[in-house]
C-alpha cells in the first residue's frame, strides 16, 4: 500500500498524487498521528507540520525555558501513554523533564472528605507503582515538532508535509482538493482537527454535548512544602481543584475548575488576590501557594461524536471525543485512538485491503467508541456528583469513602482501576501493548 501502489476502488490520474491517508489538522494529534502510521509504512501526506500549531525546531532544544508559561498547561500521561511516545520517539526528546506521579489523594470540601488514594500500598523495599506522569504542553509540542521533521527527512520517508491546507474531501472518490487547487487522492483521511471540526461537520456527523458552564485555569504554582510526587484533587462546591506535581519538589501545576464569570474574573486579578482565593480554597495541601507567571483559562465542555468514522472518514482526539480534565484522559484517550486505527489499518493491509475499507473502519470504531464513552460519561458524573446541591455532595462523599475503604480491603479493585485508566477498555494495542512498530 505504498504511495504509488495501483488501488481497488480509486480511479488515478496523471500528475495526481497517491496516499494511503491524509491527516488534517495541525497539533499533536495530528502529528502523532501522521508519526505511527508513516513509522508502519503508510504513505502519509498531513498538515500537521504547517503552522506554529507544531513549533518548528529541532527536538532537544528547551521549548520557552524562559517564559513563565512553561509549565502553565500540562499533560497527565499514563505509564501506557509514556511507552506509545516512546515507540513514537517522542518521549527521549522531552527537554523540560517530567514529574512521576507515585500516588493521587482525592479530597472534598473538609478533611473528612474522600480520604481516597490510588497507591497500592506497596511495602518500603518495594518499587514504587507509578500512576502517571506529568510533562508540559510546550515541551512536548517541541518534542513532536522533532520526531515529525525527523520522520520527513529520512530517505525513502513515507510521510509529506503538506505545502498548502486541505479545502474539501470527497468520501466517495477520495478526491482532497487544497488551497491551491491542486487535487490528491487519498484512500482515508483522519480528522485529527480538533473540537470544532469543520470536517466532523461536513461529513454530517452529529455530536452530543454538554457544556459545564465552567472555566478551567491552569497556572504554575510554587509551594511552601514539598509535593512528595503526590497528585492532590479537592472536590469543591465550585468545581474540581486539582494540584499536579512538577520535576521541582517545590512545584505544581494547577487545574482549577469554577463557574464561568469567576474564572473570567480571577484570571484578570493580580497575583495577590490570585493568591488568596487559592489558598482560602485549596485546603492547606502543601502549605500557603503562590502563582508564579501568568493564569490560562480554559471553557469546559463533553462532547462525543454520534459517528466515529464516515466514508473514508475516520476521527481522532478531540473531533471525537471532549472530557472533562478532572482525570486527566484526554490526551492518553488520543493515543489510544491513534493505536486503534494504527493495528486496524495494519490488519487490512494483511488482507490485502485499503485504508478506507468499511469493515476496516468498523473494527476501529468497535475498540475505540466504548472506550470514549466510558471515559466521558464518568468524568460527567464525578463532575456532576461533586458540584450538585448539598445532599448529592454528601451522599457522593459518603460513597467515596465506601470506595476508599472497599479499596484498601481488596487491593485488587485498585489494581482493576488503575489499569483501566492505564489502557482503556477492551484489548491494548500493539502501540500501547509492547510490540510496537510492526
Amino acid at each position: 500500500m505504498a504511495g504509488n501502489a495501483e488501488t481497488n476502488d480509486v480511479t488515478t490520474g496523471f500528475d495526481v498524487a497517491m496516499y494511503d491517508v491524509a491527516i488534517v489538522g495541525r497539533g499533536n494529534s495530528a502529528a502523532l498521528t501522521a508519526l505511527a502510521l508513516a513509522q508502519n509504512g503508510f504513505s502519509v501526506w498531513t498538515e500537521a507540520g504547517m503552522t506554529t500549531g507544531i513549533t518548528t525546531g529541532t527536538s532537544g532544544s528547551q521549548p520557552e525555558s524562559q517564559s513563565d508559561h512553561l509549565w502553565q498547561r500540562v499533560l497527565a500521561l499514563s505509564p501506557a501513554a509514556r511507552h506509545a511516545l516512546e515507540m513514537l520517539g517522542v518521549w527521549q526528546h522531552l527537554a523540560a523533564g517530567h514529574a512521576p506521579v507515585a500516588d493521587i489523594a482525592v479530597g472534598g470540601a473538609t478533611d473528612k472528605d474522600l480520604p481516597l488514594r490510588f497507591a497500592l500500598g506497596a511495602e518500603t523495599d518495594q518499587p514504587v507503582d507509578l500512576l502517571s506522569y506529568i510533562v508540559s504542553v510546550p515541551d512536548i509540542t517541541a518534542a513532536v515538532s522533532g520526531a515529525l521533521h525527523a520522520c520527513a527527512a529520512q530517505k525513502n520517508s513515507t510521510l509529506t508535509s503538506a505545502a498548502h491546507a486541505a479545502e474539501a474531501f470527497c468520501g466517495d472518490t477520495g478526491t482532497l482538493t487544497l488551497a491551491d487547487g491542486s487535487q490528491a487522492r487519498v484512500h482515508l483521511l483522519v480528522d485529527a482537527s480538533g473540537a470544532h471540526s469543520a470536517w466532523r461537520q461536513h461529513a454530517g456527523i452529529a455530536c452530543w454535548r454538554h457544556a459545564y458552564g465552567q472555566d478551567a485555569l491552569t497556572a504554575e504554582i510554587q509551594l511552601s512544602a514539598p509535593h512528595g510526587n503526590v497528585a492532590r484533587q479537592a472536590f469543591l462546591p465550585d468545581g474540581p481543584l486539582a494540584l499536579l506535581p512538577l520535576p521541582a519538589q517545590d512545584r505544581a501545576a494547577l487545574v482549577w475548575s469554577l463557574p464561568a464569570r469567576k474564572a473570567r474574573a480571577l484570571s484578570r486579578v493580580d497575583a495577590s488576590v490570585f493568591d488568596h482565593e487559592l489558598n482560602r480554597s485549596g485546603r492547606d495541601f502543601f502549605g500557603s501557594m503562590h502563582r508564579i507567571g501568568t493564569c490560562g483559562r480554559q471553557p469546559l465542555m463533553l462532547q462525543l461524536a454520534e459517528k466515529f468514522t464516515g466514508p473514508r472518514l475516520a476521527l481522532i482526539g478531540e473531533a471525537a471525543h471532549v472530557i472533562h480534565p478532572l482525570a486527566g484522559q484526554g490526551m492518553n484517550l488520543t493515543l489510544r485512538d491513534i493505536g486503534a486505527l494504527t493495528d486496524a489499518l495494519v490488519g487490512a493491509r494483511k488482507l490485502g485491503l485499503n485504508c478506507g475499507d468499511a469493515a476496516m473502519l468498523d473494527e476501529y470504531v468497535v475498540h475505540r467508541r466504548s472506550d470514549a464513552m466510558v471515559s466521558a460519561l464518568a468524568t460527567h458524573a464525578l463532575c456532576g456528583l461533586f458540584t450538585g446541591r448539598a445532599p448529592v455532595r454528601w451522599l457522593a462523599a459518603a460513597g467515596m469513602r465506601g470506595v476508599g475503604q472497599l479499596g484498601e480491603a481488596w487491593p485488587d479493585l485498585k489494581q482493576r482501576f488503575r489499569a483501566q485508566a492505564d489502557l482503556g477498555t477492551g484489548n491494548a494495542s500493539r502501540l500501547f501493548g509492547g510490540t510496537g512498530i510492526i
